[in-house]
C-alpha cells in the first residue's frame, strides 16, 4: 500500500578529475528540456573544494547550488549531483519530488557503501573501491524489510506511533529468532527502497540498540508463526 521503490537512475562517482567529469556528463545526459541541474553540498564553502563543480555552478544559468545547511531544498525538476554526502544526506534527498536522477560523488566510500551495495548505481570514474561490497543481508531479513516497506506510511516518522510499533515489533521478532541484523547495511537497503528523511537512520539505531541488548517498546503483536511464515516465503521464492 505504501510502496515507494526508487525508480530514478542513480550513479556514484570517484572524487578525482575523471570521476567528477563523468558525474557532470552523466547528469547532463539525464536532463530534459527546461530541467535544472542541482548541485548539492553540505556547506556553501564546500563548493570551493572542487574547481570543476564551482565552475559548473557559476557558468550556467540552469545549474543551481543548494546546501544541507540551508535545507537542501530542490525547487526545480532535474538531476541532482550530490558532492560528498553521507547516507543520512542521501536519505533526505532521495524522496524529493523534483528528483529525476541522482549522482553521488564520494569522499569516504565506507560512509555510503551499504547504499551503493543495495542501490547498484552506475559506477563512474575509478570503480575499484566498489569491488568490495558490504555485508549480505539474510534473505529472511530482506523479506521482513520488504513487508515493512509496504506496511508503514513513509510520510510518517518511525520514531513513534503505529510505524514505530510495527518496525520495532518486527526487529525484536527477528532478533529473538536469531536472524542476524546489521544496522548500517539495513540503512542502505532502506534508502534504496524508498525509506526517506530520518527513517533509515532511525531503523539503523533501533537495530544497533537491539543488538546491544536493549528492548525498545512496541505495542505490535507479532504472531508466533511470523518468522516461520517469512522463511516459507523465502523458500517458495527460491523455487521460482
Amino acid at each position: 500500500m505504501f510502496n515507494r521503490e526508487v525508480d530514478y537512475p542513480t550513479a556514484v562517482a570517484s572524487y578525482d578529475d575523471a570521476g567528477v567529469e563523468a558525474a557532470i556528463e552523466w547528469c547532463l545526459e539525464h536532463m530534459q528540456d527546461s530541467d535544472t541541474l542541482t548541485v548539492w553540498t553540505s556547506l556553501k564553502s564546500n563548493l570551493g573544494n572542487c574547481e570543476k563543480l564551482e565552475r559548473l555552478v557559476n557558468r550556467y544559468s540552469n545549474v543551481e547550488h543548494v546546501t544541507s545547511r540551508q535545507g537542501g531544498f530542490v525547487s526545480n525538476p532535474g538531476p541532482v549531483l550530490m558532492a560528498w554526502p553521507d547516507m543520512d544526506d542521501i536519505a533526505k534527498m532521495a524522496s524529493n519530488r523534483h528528483l529525476r536522477a541522482m549522482c553521488v560523488i564520494t569522499w569516504n566510500e565506507n560512509q555510503i557503501r551499504p547504499w551503493v551495495t543495495a542501490m547498484n548505481p552506475d559506477i563512474l570514474g575509478d570503480g575499484s573501491t566498489w569491488e568490495r561490497h558490504t555485508v549480505t543481508l539474510d534473505p529472511v531479513l530482506v523479506e521482513a524489510l520488504q513487508s515493512l516497506t509496504l506496511t508503514i506510511n513513509h510520510n510518517n516518522t518511525i520514531a513513534g506511533g503505529f510505524e514505530k510499533d510495527q518496525v520495532v515489533g518486527v526487529l525484536l521478532a527477528l532478533h529473538d529468532a536469531g536472524v542476524p541484523m546489521n544496522g548500517q547495511a539495513m540503512q542502505g537497503w532502506a534508502i534504496a527502497h524508498g525509506w526517506s528523511r530520518e527513517n533509515p537512520k532511525r531503523l539503523a539505531q533501533y537495530v544497533n540498540d537491539i543488538n546491544a541488548g536493549k528492548r525498545p517498546r512496541s505495542r505490535s503483536l507479532i504472531q508466533s508463526d511470523y518468522i516461520a511464515t517469512l522463511r516459507r516465503r523465502v523458500s517458495e521464492g527460491n523455487k521460482d
